[in-house]
């Protein structure tokens, strides 16, 4: 009978054995010295930390920097757009102005073309009409004088 329990006991303790087994364990905690020597490197830690701080605060603050230049930058291009539109306006304004100028003096020359060409032909119909009427009244003298016999300044 007294093998009863004592199955009964190894049988609990090896249940319990398994369970603590299959049972993940936490981790190792550090010991005394591993302790102290984290407390002495602290400081180092500290000052590495505050080293890496610095240097982030100086990198955010060129950063900062480079950011209020290109805002800088950006809005005086923004001016010399506004100041080219303007000017780039101006110029097709004036160039409007130039070719309706344009326009306007080759209508003029048109018309000084076209009054030249129609004084020409009015001197040439004036002098047609002065030679033909010099022709004329030469050819009516002449008929006159053969009318009158023949009597003329040639005898």
């Amino acid at each position: 009978m007294m093998r009863q329990p004592v199955r009964k006991v190894l049988a609990i303790v090896c249940f319990l054995s398994f369970i603590l087994i299959a049972i993940p364990q936490p981790a190792a905690h550090a010991g005394f010295f591993d302790r102290i020597k984290a407390i002495y490197d602290t400081p180092e830690k500290i000052s590495e930390l505050e080293q890496q701080y610095l240097e982030a605060k100086e990198e955010l603050s060129a950063q900062q920097q480079k950011l209020e230049e290109s805002a800088k930058a950006a809005e005086e291009y923004a001016l010399r757009q506004q100041e080219l539109l303007a000017q780039n306006e101006q110029l097709i304004a004036q160039n409007a102005e130039l070719q309706a100028e344009m326009d306007r003096m080759k209508h003029d020359r048109q018309s000084l073309i076209s009054k030249l060409i129609n004084t020409v032909i009015v001197i040439a119909v004036v002098l047609i009409a002065y030679i033909v009427s010099i022709r004329v009244w030469r050819y009516m003298v002449w008929r006159k004088q053969r009318s009158a016999g023949g009597k003329g300044i040639s005898g």
